[in-house]
């Protein structure tokens, strides 16, 4: 820790409202991205497993099923990345407005006397 940082009362921050809010906001966030990537990797290799004679047709000559569901797929996880990273920025917000608390620069000013 440098010198100009003060010290932060994690446990007075982890029931301050702020902080809840970023709490239940992020578990939001990650159980439907986890259910959504879930899904798609199930169903990916679930055909692969299950029902390879589907994935093996050819819909269009040089483009298989197996190859359309692997760049959903892709997609997918590209999308629930972009969808985190602005997630993110958000959630960066919230964390600096609970370290602004009122309890927190209370405690602060209190260790600065």
């Amino acid at each position: 820790m440098s010198t100009n940082e003060t010290p932060v009362d994690w446990s007075r921050l982890w029931g301050a409202p702020a902080m809840l809010r970023l709490r239940r906001d992020r578990r939001s966030f990650f159980t439907i991205a986890w259910i959504i990537f879930a899904a798609a990797f199930g169903t990916l290799v679930g055909m692969a497993a299950f029902a390879p004679e589907v994935v093996a047709q050819r819909p269009i000559p040089g483009l298989s099923v197996g190859l359309i569901l692997s760049g959903v797929y892709v997609g997918t996880v590209m999308s629930l990345g972009m969808w985190y990273v602005r997630r993110a920025r958000h959630w960066d917000a919230l964390a600096a407005a609970a370290l602004r608390t009122p309890d927190t620069i209370e405690f602060e000013a209190a260790r600065n006397v």
